[in-house]
């Protein structure tokens, strides 16, 4: 004879554990930021929805770049709140995913939230790299960049990392379209240098952009 106490007991347990006080709008959330956009701000909304007070004990961030808080400490019955976080773009690019977790007085788990934030590129180098193989002819080779739609940025220097590469800067339209040319001194060893090419945007904006030459 099969027991079924086993399976009682389960869902007596289910049965009697606490749904969550705090019901949350949304744990993650998405954004895309803007051309030059400084700090994207990320608001989670939440309503107790139980019959006692919530206390917020501790709101951490994943990263020192993204900043978070409750709007206030205690919540009562059918209260509602938001955790406010700013995330500091800086020189980011690419997806960035930042998490919070939120710790509260009411179970031993916390919350945990996610802010996912797209920095899309200002300029687009095509190649971003370029390779010589060794003991080829150390001849120029180029990387185009091409200024997004809507931005424009005057290039004006290039600076390589590596004293022993030369590099030169081409104005195809001014504002939109510029060819960086790369060049190794030589190629019977293996080197490599970054390129900082250096602009400014209509704003007033310094703007730094960087294509790299490898020897290998």
């Amino acid at each position: 004879m099969i027991s079924r106490r086993p399976i009682l007991c389960c869902l007596f347990a289910a049965a009697v554990l606490p749904a969550a006080a705090l019901e949350w709008k949304a744990l993650t959330l998405d954004f895309t930021t803007a051309p030059f956009q400084a700090t994207q701000e990320a608001t989670f909304q939440f309503t107790n929805t139980g019959s006692k007070p919530v206390t917020i004990l501790d709101v951490e961030s994943s990263c020192d770049c993204l900043d978070a808080a409750a709007d206030r400490q205690v919540y009562a019955p059918g209260a509602s709140g938001v955790i406010k976080t700013n995330f500091h773009v800086g020189d980011r690019l690419g997806l960035y995913e930042r998490r919070i977790k939120v710790v509260t007085d009411e179970s031993p788990e916390p919350v945990r939230l996610l802010v996912r934030v797209e920095v899309p590129e200002l300029v687009v180098l095509t190649p971003r790299s370029v390779a010589w193989e060794l003991r080829e002819p150390a001849v120029e080779k180029s990387v185009e960049l091409t200024v997004i739609p809507g931005v424009k940025i005057n290039f004006t220097r290039v600076q390589p990392t590596s004293g022993d590469f030369a590099a030169r800067l081409e104005t195809i339209e001014a504002g939109r379209r510029y060819r960086v040319y790369l060049k190794p001194p030589e190629t019977a060893a293996p080197a490599n240098a970054a390129f900082r090419i250096l602009g400014q945007a209509a704003s007033g904006q310094e703007i730094v952009v960087s294509a790299y030459g490898n020897v290998r």
